[in-house]
């Protein structure tokens, strides 16, 4: 039984190994099969039925090639289908494998943009090295980005959050300030109106001004969905325009000094600076008004 499995695994590498050579005499015309044919008989490990203990002395002695070019094939086979190699194979076996390892956007952009046929293994390679890195160049930018945004809604989630404390603790002294009513009027009128006449009329008219303040809504809020605080009390709105302002600043001129080196610098400097002549130039104006 043993001898019939191991007649028929020869005559299975033995009709693909001749298919294999069969597709190296018309290479060009058939280059995919050949590139898939190496690497099913480097999976199925059939080149042992042909008396080799590994694939590379199989391709070394039997296909004329190194182990290297042999993987040239297998990568091929594995990243490239059957349609792109058909198209592309006059370009020869390097300049497809470099396109097999390549992103498929960056193949894809290569092959609309640039003649393989003529181009050599080495600008390919050079070129494919351009394209990658300005690809994770712009990915990191993505992401940079987006971390300055997530940071900025934190900023402002924070900023939310004080404001909406500030104004808790005003509701929670308006109430307080009730109770201390009710508690005043719930005496017999003669006792209030002998002993704490005007502090009634005090803590009415502190009532009555913070409900007023409550209702009234600032000129300018806050972007996002903050909060409204007391229209008198700018500084409390100051300070959160002011912190928002040296957060934007700082990531400004973070993002500028790790691009140092860009060809955009100068306008990157260009712009701030205009930025922070404007302002400039508005406090000024403030100063004198």
């Amino acid at each position: 039984m043993s001898a019939e499995i191991m007649l028929t695994e020869q005559q299975q590498a033995e009709a693909l190994h001749k298919q294999i050579t069969g597709y190296g005499e018309v290479i060009y015309q058939s280059l995919y099969g050949m590139c898939t044919a190496i690497k099913q008989m480097r999976d199925s490990k059939l080149y042992r039925a042909l008396g080799f203990d590994t694939f590379e002395a199989y391709t070394k002695d039997k296909l004329g090639i190194e182990r290297t070019t042999a993987y040239y094939y297998i990568t091929i086979a594995e990243n490239l289908s059957q349609n792109f190699v058909g198209t592309c194979q006059q370009i020869g076996i390097r300049k497809l494998y470099l396109l097999a390892k390549a992103p498929e956007e960056v193949r894809e952009e290569l092959t609309q943009t640039v003649d393989l046929e003529s181009t050599t293994v080495r600008e390919l390679r050079e070129q494919i090295s351009a394209l990658q890195s300005a690809k994770e160049s712009a990915e990191a930018d993505a992401a940079q980005a987006k971390d300055a945004v997530q940071e900025a809604e934190e900023a402002r989630e924070r900023t939310r959050l004080t404001l909406k404390g500030m104004l808790d603790k005003h509701i929670e002294h308006e109430r307080s300030l009730e109770a201390q009513i009710k508690e005043l009027e719930s005496k017999p009128q003669d006792v209030a109106v002998m002993d704490n006449a005007e502090e009634i009329d005090r803590l009415n008219a502190e009532i009555e001004q913070l409900r007023q303040q409550i209702s009234e809504k600032p000129d300018t809020q806050l972007a996002l969905g903050v909060e409204p605080i007391y229209q008198n009390d700018t500084k409390a709105v100051f300070k959160p325009y002011l912190t928002a302002a040296i957060d934007a600043l700082n990531r400004l001129t973070a993002f500028m000094e790790q691009n140092s080196g860009d060809a955009n610098m100068n306008f990157f400097i260009e712009k701030a600076e205009t930025a922070l002549t404007i302002v400039g130039d508005r406090i000024t104006k403030m100063k004198g008004a």
